[in-house]
């Protein structure tokens, strides 16, 4: 029974579809505010309420360890985006990798409409810029540019 449910872990791992993430990030800057900006020509926006270190996106874990894969600096908060019209928020989880020296954010939300993914490059501290796509037809699609916008003073 044991090896049935580890052959299912490992069978689920292996069927994520977004898009493919490189290693973890070496350095994970700051990315909690505000960012906002457009998807696929549309308002949207990235509220970045938290970052940790997470698992990644495939490997083997049992309770509250990892077992096999890299653990990834991760980020959790909300994405918004126009769907169909309107705007429609919901939680987003996001992997922080490397890809030729830049930072990549990968982020991936699931509304009751379906999933979302964005792959973003840190442009420089406070610009993401990239693309997008959504499980269904009348969600973004496309390139995304989000700024951060500045804090209020303390």
């Amino acid at each position: 029974m044991r090896g049935l449910a580890m052959a299912v872990a490992l069978l689920v791992a292996g069927c994520a579809t977004g898009p493919p993430v490189g290693p973890p990030a070496s350095f994970a800057p700051d990315l909690r505010g505000t960012w906002t900006g457009t998807w696929g020509g549309a308002p949207a926006s990235l509220v970045v309420t938290g970052q940790q270190t997470g698992h990644g996106e495939s490997g083997l874990v049992l309770g509250p360890w990892q077992v096999l894969g890299e653990r990834y600096p991760t980020a959790t908060g909300v994405l918004t985006s126009t769907v169909d019209g309107a705007p429609v928020s919901t939680h987003m989880s996001a992997l922080l990798s490397d890809s030729g020296g830049a930072v990549v954010v990968t982020v991936h939300a699931q509304s009751s409409a379906g999933e979302q993914w964005l792959t973003l490059r840190l442009v420089d501290a406070d610009r993401l810029e990239g693309m997008g796509t959504s499980q269904y037809r009348w969600g973004p699609q496309g390139p995304a540019q989000l700024v951060r916008r500045p804090r209020p003073p303390a």
